[in-house]
C-alpha cells in the first residue's frame, strides 16, 4: 500500500475515501481539510504545493456548479505531479447509493427503492434521507433523519454512520459500475498507482 494524504470536505466522506484509496492500492496518511469545500478550495493551491514532494488525493463534491471537467480546470489548473484532484458528481453520496446492494441493506429498505444513475441526482445526500425515513431499522430513522425543528439538515448519527457505511460496507468497484463519476476517478488512481510503482 502506498502512502496518501486525503482531503476531504466534512467527516462522513472519510470512510469511503477510505475505501476508494485502500482499492486502489492506497493508505491514507493522514486526512486533512473536513471543514466545508469553500474551506478545502481555498487550501487547494497549498495542497497542490505539498504534492509536488508526495502523494496527495484530495475530493470536493460538485454541487450545483455544472460541469466536473470544467471544475476541475478552473479550480486546478496546473496539477502537481503526484496531486489527484477529483470532483464527485454531484455529491459523494452519489458514489454511495451507487451501490444499490450496500445501500438498501444498511438503510434497512428494498434494493427497488435506491434510485439508479445516481451521478444524475440534484441532492443525493437528501436522497438517503429520505430513503431513511422509511427504514425497517429504528436506528436509521432516528439517526439519519433531521428532528422536527431541530435547524439541522441530517441527524444525529448521519456524519458516524455513514462514515462507518463506507468504510465497513460500501464497495467502490461495484458502485462505479453505477457512476460514471466514480469510475473516473478510481481509473485516475488506479493510474497513478502504476506510474508510481513504474
Amino acid at each position: 500500500m502506498i502512502p496518501i494524504t486525503a482531503v476531504v470536505e466534512g467527516l462522513s466522506d472519510e470512510g469511503a475515501v477510505f475505501s476508494i484509496l485502500r482499492e486502489c492500492g492506497f493508505t491514507p496518511s493522514m486526512f486533512q481539510g473536513k471543514r466545508g469545500r469553500a474551506e478545502v478550495l481555498k487550501k487547494l493551491a497549498a495542497y497542490n504545493q505539498a504534492a509536488r514532494l508526495s502523494p496527495w488525493f484530495v475530493l470536493v463534491d460538485l454541487d450545483s456548479d455544472g460541469c466536473a471537467v470544467a471544475s476541475t480546470k478552473q479550480w486546478l489548473p496546473n496539477p502537481s505531479e503526484f496531486m489527484i484532484f477529483r470532483v464527485a458528481v454531484t455529491e459523494l453520496e452519489a458514489w454511495l447509493l451507487a451501490d444499490r446492494q450496500a445501500i438498501s441493506s444498511f438503510l434497512g429498505v428494498a434494493e427497488s427503492t435506491i434510485p439508479r444513475n445516481p451521478d444524475s441526482l440534484n441532492d443525493p445526500k437528501q436522497e438517503i434521507i429520505n430513503r431513511a425515513r422509511k427504514s425497517r431499522k429504528r436506528d436509521i430513522r432516528e439517526g439519519l433523519v433531521p428532528r422536527p425543528n431541530s435547524g439541522t439538515s441530517i441527524g444525529p448519527t448521519y456524519v458516524s454512520d455513514i462514515r462507518e457505511f463506507g468504510r465497513t460496507m460500501w464497495r467502490p468497484r461495484i458502485a462505479a459500475e453505477e457512476s460514471p463519476s466514480l469510475a473516473r476517478c478510481l481509473l485516475r488512481l488506479d493510474e497513478f498507482r502504476q506510474r508510481l510503482q513504474d
